[in-house]
C-alpha cells in the first residue's frame, strides 16, 4: 500500500507529465485520458486522507477512504457533456467523485454518495453505461454542500 507521501510524489509526477504533454507537446487534455483519470484518483486519495485500491482496475471503486467507504473516480477534462460510470460494478461502490482537469488544475465537481446515480441519470443501453451529466453533478454537489464547495472543503 502507498503512503500518503508516495501518493503526493505520484500525484505531482502525473500533474507534471500531463503539463507537459498538454502544455508544450500540444495535445489536448482529452487525448491523455489515461494520465487524467490515474491524476485524479490520486487527487482523491489525498483529498480524503483515502488508500489507493487494492487493485489497478479495481472493479467499481479506485479509493477507500478512511472509513472505508469505497470511492469511484471519474476524471473528465470536458467543460460539458458527461462521464460514464458502469452499471454492472456500481453496487461494489458507495461514494463517487467527479473532478475536472482544466488548466492545469483539478477541481471537485461532485463528491458524495453514489446512490443519485440510480434515478439521476440516464442509461446509454448499447453499453449499459449509466451517464452523468457534468451540469447535474455540479446541482448535486450544491445540494450536498451548500455552500458549494466539495465535502472536503477545499475547491482544488
Amino acid at each position: 500500500m502507498m503512503t500518503r507521501e508516495q501518493i503526493q510524489v505520484m500525484y505531482e509526477k502525473y500533474l507534471d507529465i500531463a503539463r507537459l504533454e498538454i502544455d508544450h507537446m500540444g495535445a489536448k487534455a482529452t487525448e491523455v485520458r489515461h494520465l487524467i483519470g490515474r491524476l485524479g484518483e490520486f487527487y482523491c486519495a489525498l483529498r480524503v486522507n483515502g488508500t489507493l485500491a487494492p487493485l489497478t482496475n479495481q472493479p467499481g471503486f479506485d479509493v477507500v477512504g478512511p472509513n472505508g467507504r469505497r470511492i469511484s473516480v471519474k476524471t473528465t477534462a470536458q467543460v460539458s457533456g458527461f462521464v460514464s460510470i458502469s452499471k454492472s460494478t456500481l453496487d461494489r461502490v458507495d461514494d463517487l467523485m467527479v473532478v475536472q482537469y482544466r488548466e492545469g488544475q483539478l477541481t471537485t465537481i461532485y463528491h458524495g454518495p453514489a446512490d443519485p446515480l440510480r434515478e439521476g441519470c440516464r442509461v446509454y443501453e448499447p453499453s449499459g453505461m449509466y451517464e452523468l451529466d457534468l451540469s447535474k453533478a455540479k446541482r448535486w454537489m450544491a445540494a450536498v454542500t451548500p455552500s458549494g464547495g466539495s465535502i472536503d472543503g477545499a475547491d482544488h
